[in-house]
């Protein structure tokens, strides 16, 4: 049983490919939806032997980023949406609790921002909107009030008798 575990330890201090992590080995970006819409696609090169997962951290550029998961997968495929025009660099790297190798990176020009989306207006204040205000009416002058009539009592000790 010793001699198995020696050749196991050489197999596998004689291989490290064999167990290294998958490598970054492409970055590529192409357009989306919008103009300011980005289709970044991450690709990792494996061994025979690999079939475990890697991570790597996708920055945009635009002081955002995105952790991309590969479990078996050779390739990902993020989104991202810039908010201004101008060529941003895309990079790739080995991150989280099982990195990829190595890091890849690219260059995207965005020729205009995203236009933020305007809410509708509601039904209820679009017809407020389109109707007249009506001037509200002066106020009246408050009348004096008047004097209330004295009470029966109160006559009688006023009248002499």
């Amino acid at each position: 049983m010793n001699k198995t575990l020696w050749l196991a330890a050489a197999a596998l201090f004689a291989a490290p490919s064999a167990l290294a992590a998958p490598k970054l080995e492409n970055l590529s970006a192409r357009p989306g939806a919008s103009a300011a819409d980005v289709e970044i696609s991450v690709s990792v090169g494996r061994t025979k032997f690999d079939t475990g997962n890697c991570d790597a951290r996708v920055d945009f550029g635009d002081g955002q980023g995105r952790n991309v998961e590969f479990g078996v997968a050779r390739t990902r495929t993020v989104r991202h949406t810039y908010k201004k025009g101008g060529s941003y660099t895309v990079s790739a790297r080995g991150a989280g609790a099982t990195p990829c190798e190595g890091t890849q990176q690219t260059t995207v020009q965005i020729a205009q921002a995203a236009e933020p989306k305007k809410a509708e207006p509601k039904k209820d204040e679009a017809k407020k909107k389109a109707e007249p205000k009506k001037k509200a009416e002066p106020k009246k002058k408050a009348e004096p009030k008047k004097k209330a009539p004295a009470k029966k009592d109160e006559k009688k000790k006023a009248e002499p008798k």
